[in-house]
């Protein structure tokens, strides 16, 4: 049988895959990203709805009221940079193809017209147009709309839109050009496919995540995604503010999914530089920080308890009984002396845990002011207080005109320029009218020649 861990394998899987097209990547930890190619070349309201128009809803309101978008993103990283942007009072038209429309749309759970639950969240806010890429007409109406927006969000591979003529260079000078790919516009994996399980693996996440004597595993979320969406959307927004400032060009912001989880990796390339110290799997702790665990209740419930920190360490000790372990104690004064008798201490904790029921613990911990909380789902958060006195679930005006859409805000929360959802994601080319005539001067026999043709 082959070494599946053999370099020459993987290095051959690798080739296939991108032949094929697929996404495929190896597990990588910190120093297997330092020495690759890649990181060292890359430089709440609700109302029934008219289908066909947003003019009978709230006005948009945020700090982005005014700035336009022009939204090709696709699938996850693209459509979550686009909904902050619309969340916050961007207007944002979201460009689909006909017919099939955002992959996004059949993806996960669907209502019961048969779309997606994630649509309706990412694409929130927004006016969806169906144009056809693939056509000449179709590309001149992107290059058309392009000049009376401020911002261009694009995730297709590198290369793509220079391939349609539609790249930085082939447009206006001002224009804010935010790119989200896998691996970034430049070096030696730049071309290559990457969704965020891929990437995820690449940016030394997945080799973090799990315990260490069992495989890797992933959340049951597109971590990788979001962040990249999360820097794609902060990037134009520095990019709109420089050029507001300065009085420049525009510029291209190029964000990728793997440097945006390579970008949460806190210390571990210093760690790898000047220590030689390549941090590993931890399970529900983290390592070099003692007590910081996931520890189980008498009612079999899981509880998270932070008491790192010499004063919270020492609250916590006092609280569950034991004040012979705390920070007065020389054995247990720093953290490094915690972390040299982790078994001990984390012990300690889950016997006298495993005596409480969550609500004792949780109440204990409040009373010593000691940071803690209980592991909850979903469907728990939606019913937390906490989640609800904050504004967290929000309503969204279905596009028929239906039962509204339960879903959660954007972040952050601003005091004086809030964001807002205004509507969930619509239906596939709801707006192409309204978009086209208002925003280029189209007439209805201008709309039936691009039909005819397979644009719109």
């Amino acid at each position: 049988m082959p070494n599946l861990a053999s370099q020459p394998l993987l290095a051959r899987l690798g080739a296939l895959a991108a032949r094929r097209g697929a996404n495929a990547c190896t597990i990588r930890s910190v120093p297997a990203l330092l020495s690759s190619p890649q990181p060292s070349v890359s430089t709440n309201w609700v109302a029934k709805r008219d289908k066909s128009s947003t003019s009978d809803l709230p006005p948009a309101q945020g700090p982005l009221v005014g700035i336009k978008v022009l939204d090709l993103g696709q699938v996850v990283a693209g459509n979550f940079c686009g909904a902050l942007l619309s969340y916050f009072g961007a207007d944002v038209i979201k460009v689909e193809p006909p017919k099939k429309g955002d992959a996004l749309r059949s993806l996960r759970t669907l209502d019961q017209g048969g779309t997606s639950l994630w649509w309706r969240c990412h694409g929130r806010n927004r006016r969806c147009v169906t144009i056809n890429l693939n056509v000449p007409e179709g590309r001149e109406l992107v290059k058309r709309l392009s000049a009376n927006v401020d911002v261009l969000v694009e995730n297709f591979r590198p290369g793509v839109m220079e391939d349609w003529g539609l790249g930085p260079a082939d447009l206006k000078k001002d224009l804010v050009y935010t790119r989200i790919s896998g691996y970034g516009q430049t070096g030696p994996r730049a071309p290559d496919p990457g969704y965020a399980s891929v990437c995820e693996a690449y940016g030394g996440f997945r080799h973090l995540n799990g315990y260490a004597d069992r495989p890797p595993v992933r959340p049951n979320i597109s971590l990788g995604d979001t962040l990249a969406g999360l820097h794609g959307a902060f990037g134009a927004v520095m990019a709109l503010l420089h050029r507001q400032r300065a009085k420049a060009a525009g510029q291209v912001v190029d964000a990728s999914i793997s440097e945006s989880v390579f970008n949460m990796l806190e210390s571990c390339v210093a760690e790898v530089a000047h220590a030689g110290e390549d941090r590993q799997p931890s399970g529900s702790t983290i390592s070099g920080v003692v007590p910081s665990g996931t520890f189980r209740t008498k009612d079999e419930r899981y509880v998270v308890i932070g008491g790192n920190g010499d004063s919270v360490y020492t609250r916590l000790m006092a609280a569950i009984g034991r004040p012979d372990m705390a920070a007065a104690n020389p054995a247990y004064a720093s953290n490094s002396d915690r972390v040299a008798r982790e078994g001990e201490i984390m012990g300690a904790i889950q016997a006298w845990v495993a005596q409480h029921t969550l609500e004792e613990v949780m109440a204990a911990m409040n009373k010593a002011r000691v940071p803690s909380g209980p592991i909850l789902s979903t469907a728990a958060i939606m019913n937390e207080p906490q989640f609800q006195a904050r504004g967290m679930i929000q309503q969204a005006p279905a596009p028929s005109g239906g039962a509204p859409y339960t879903m959660p805000a954007l972040l952050p929360v601003l005091s004086a320029t809030p964001g807002a959802t205004r509507w969930a994601g619509p239906e596939l080319g709801e707006h192409t009218e309204e978009v086209l005539k208002g925003e280029l001067g189209l007439t209805d026999a201008d709309l039936e020649a691009l039909r005819s043709k397979g644009a719109i």
